[in-house]
């Protein structure tokens, strides 16, 4: 086996994901506004949209909030031994060497954690993030603190292969 050859990352540690709530409510209060601005839109038409009409637009509306809170679920990070992999659409692993700091961010009132990396990149994660999350800081301070454990130390070494049978 190459030892210069990446790895991928080992074992399960912890992961952070959205909450159902994070991932519905932005579409939720977006759906609603849309439902009232139909409402009283339709009173200055020529043809208004009938309460039967608008009734549908509202049920539709709740459907694709409930279809919003199924999916994404697997949307976060995973803490492995190795890397802190991203998952966000598809799979990014970062060495826990490759990470020079991390960062708590604010943006539009929502604090976000951003790994700095040694190349100078930097990403934004997808979790934990402070949007109707009362543990948010408890979940930075574990991926702060599984960060420190792991970034000095070299990743852990591949198990020997098995002796061969006599």
């Amino acid at each position: 086996m190459n030892s210069s050859a990446p790895r991928a990352p080992q074992g399960s540690g912890r992961s952070f994901r959205l909450l159902s709530t994070q991932r519905a409510a932005p579409a939720a209060l977006g759906f609603l506004s849309a439902s009232l601005a139909l409402y009283f839109g339709r009173f200055f038409s020529e043809d208004p949209m009938s309460v039967v009409e608008l009734g549908q637009v509202v049920g539709w509306s709740f459907a694709g909030v409930t279809v919003l809170a199924l999916t994404g679920r697997n949307r976060g990070v995973n803490l492995t031994e190795d890397a802190l992999v991203v998952v966000h659409g598809g799979r990014r692993a970062f060495p826990w060497a490759g990470i020079e700091r991390l960062e708590v961010r604010r943006a539009f009132g929502v604090r976000q954690v951003v790994a700095h990396l040694t190349d100078g990149r930097r990403t934004t994660l997808p979790a934990p993030t402070s949007f109707l999350d009362p543990r948010f800081d408890d979940k930075v301070r574990e991926l702060t603190a599984y960060w420190e454990e792991r970034r000095f130390s070299p990743p852990p070494a591949a198990a020997p292969p098995p002796a061969p049978a006599p």
